[in-house]
């Protein structure tokens, strides 16, 4: 059971407001779904927040072939500035940028919540190899 607000992060979509790092590195592992929402006034005494149950099934396989710590990094880099286009929030990561985006098939004028979770392991994997 998770704050609502943290059970649409988990479970958001790429290019929605609540899309974010935690999206990211949940899908890639494992499927979470809401299952209902559970009101404040089933709790005493009530919060002031509504609560929701997720469903988080584990995959079998990551949904994309990727080393967790660069996928951490670049998700970190990449939603650090969440509204600059890549080839700015990238820099911290310490590598020249857009060979690194061109390497991965991403715009350098992408922005961070319009990645897919493959486009993340994408960079990952484009950091790993460098």
């Amino acid at each position: 059971m998770f704050q609502r607000e943290v059970a649409l992060r988990l479970t958001a979509a790429p290019c929605t407001k609540s899309y974010g790092r935690l999206s990211v590195l949940t899908q890639w592992l494992a499927e979470p779904r809401i299952l209902f929402d559970v009101p404040a006034r089933a709790f005493t005494p009530p919060p002031k927040v509504t609560s929701s149950l997720v469903g988080i099934i584990p995959r079998a396989a990551p949904l994309a072939l990727a080393v967790k710590p660069a996928l951490e990094r670049v998700t970190a880099a990449a939603f650090g500035q969440r509204r600059k286009m890549l080839r700015s929030s990238l820099e911290v990561l310490g590598v020249p940028v857009i060979p690194l985006l061109n390497h991965a098939g991403i715009p350098p004028t992408a922005r961070a919540e319009e990645l897919s979770i493959a486009a993340f392991c994408a960079l990952a994997r484009a950091i790993e190899e460098r």
